[in-house]
Protein backbone atom coordinates (compact mmCIF):
# COMPACT_ATOMS: atom_id res chain seq x y z
CA UNK A 1 0.00 0.00 0.00
CA UNK A 2 1.02 3.19 -0.27
CA UNK A 3 0.61 6.42 1.89
CA UNK A 4 -0.99 9.71 1.21
CA UNK A 5 0.17 12.21 3.89
CA UNK A 6 0.61 16.26 3.83
CA UNK A 7 2.41 18.92 5.39
CA UNK A 8 0.42 21.85 6.78
CA UNK A 9 1.82 25.46 7.16
CA UNK A 10 -0.27 28.21 9.29
CA UNK A 11 0.69 31.45 9.78
CA UNK A 12 -1.23 34.24 11.39
CA UNK A 13 -1.33 37.90 10.35
CA UNK A 14 0.98 38.41 13.69
CA UNK A 15 3.36 36.32 11.77
CA UNK A 16 3.82 33.04 13.90
CA UNK A 17 4.01 29.86 12.38
CA UNK A 18 3.72 26.75 12.66
CA UNK A 19 3.73 23.23 10.77
CA UNK A 20 3.03 19.19 11.12
CA UNK A 21 2.32 16.04 9.35
CA UNK A 22 -1.11 15.16 9.08
CA UNK A 23 -2.41 11.71 7.58
CA UNK A 24 -4.49 12.31 3.81
CA UNK A 25 -5.76 15.26 1.57
CA UNK A 26 -7.77 17.65 4.07
CA UNK A 27 -10.42 19.89 2.87
CA UNK A 28 -10.29 23.31 4.99
CA UNK A 29 -12.64 21.96 7.50
CA UNK A 30 -9.86 19.04 8.18
CA UNK A 31 -7.58 21.83 9.02
CA UNK A 32 -10.01 23.60 11.58
CA UNK A 33 -10.18 20.32 13.46
CA UNK A 34 -6.27 19.59 13.56
CA UNK A 35 -4.62 20.02 16.74
CA UNK A 36 -1.86 21.99 15.20
CA UNK A 37 -4.79 24.60 14.24
CA UNK A 38 -6.66 24.36 17.55
CA UNK A 39 -3.20 25.10 19.23
CA UNK A 40 -2.48 28.01 16.86
CA UNK A 41 -5.80 29.62 17.32
CA UNK A 42 -5.55 29.32 21.41
CA UNK A 43 -2.33 30.87 21.64
CA UNK A 44 -2.68 33.97 19.03
CA UNK A 45 -6.45 33.64 19.35
CA UNK A 46 -6.82 37.77 18.36
CA UNK A 47 -5.88 36.92 14.31
CA UNK A 48 -7.62 38.08 11.54
CA UNK A 49 -6.34 35.63 9.45
CA UNK A 50 -4.73 32.39 9.11
CA UNK A 51 -2.67 31.74 6.42
CA UNK A 52 -2.44 27.96 5.08
CA UNK A 53 -0.14 26.03 2.56
CA UNK A 54 -1.03 22.18 2.02
CA UNK A 55 1.36 19.85 0.15
CA UNK A 56 0.38 16.28 0.16
CA UNK A 57 2.41 13.45 -0.84
CA UNK A 58 1.95 9.62 -1.68
CA UNK A 59 4.84 7.59 -0.59
CA UNK A 60 5.20 3.92 -1.48
CA UNK A 61 3.88 1.26 -3.88
CA UNK A 62 0.41 -0.03 -4.95
CA UNK A 63 -3.22 1.17 -3.82
CA UNK A 64 -3.12 4.74 -1.62
CA UNK A 65 -4.47 5.04 1.51
CA UNK A 66 -4.21 7.46 4.12
CA UNK A 67 -1.04 7.35 6.32
CA UNK A 68 -1.63 6.38 10.06
CA UNK A 69 -0.33 7.18 13.04
CA UNK A 70 2.82 4.77 12.83
CA UNK A 71 3.17 5.77 9.22
CA UNK A 72 3.27 9.62 10.37
CA UNK A 73 5.89 8.83 12.84
CA UNK A 74 8.28 6.87 10.52
CA UNK A 75 7.46 9.55 8.36
CA UNK A 76 8.48 12.42 10.55
CA UNK A 77 11.95 10.65 11.11
CA UNK A 78 12.91 10.36 7.25
CA UNK A 79 11.50 13.60 5.87
CA UNK A 80 14.71 13.27 3.39
CA UNK A 81 11.87 10.93 1.69
CA UNK A 82 10.39 14.43 0.65
CA UNK A 83 13.51 16.61 -0.71
CA UNK A 84 14.98 13.43 -2.48
CA UNK A 85 11.45 12.72 -4.73
CA UNK A 86 10.77 9.93 -2.84
CA UNK A 87 7.31 10.99 -1.76
CA UNK A 88 5.87 12.28 -4.77
CA UNK A 89 3.89 15.63 -4.58
CA UNK A 90 0.29 15.16 -4.96
CA UNK A 91 -1.95 18.27 -4.49
CA UNK A 92 -0.54 21.68 -3.47
CA UNK A 93 -2.86 24.38 -1.81
CA UNK A 94 -3.01 27.48 -0.28
CA UNK A 95 -6.04 28.92 1.75
CA UNK A 96 -6.59 31.75 4.17
CA UNK A 97 -9.01 31.63 6.59
CA UNK A 98 -10.42 34.73 7.82
CA UNK A 99 -11.78 35.77 11.18
CA UNK A 100 -13.39 39.56 10.75
CA UNK A 101 -14.61 39.72 14.36
CA UNK A 102 -10.64 39.65 15.76
CA UNK A 103 -8.01 41.07 15.72
CA UNK A 104 -7.20 45.12 16.16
Amino acid sequence: MSKIFHISGLETNAGILDAGIMSGIPEVEDIQRSNLYQELTWDCGASECIAVIVKSFRYGHGPPEPADAEDLSWIALHREMIETGEAIELHPSRFAIFYPDHGM
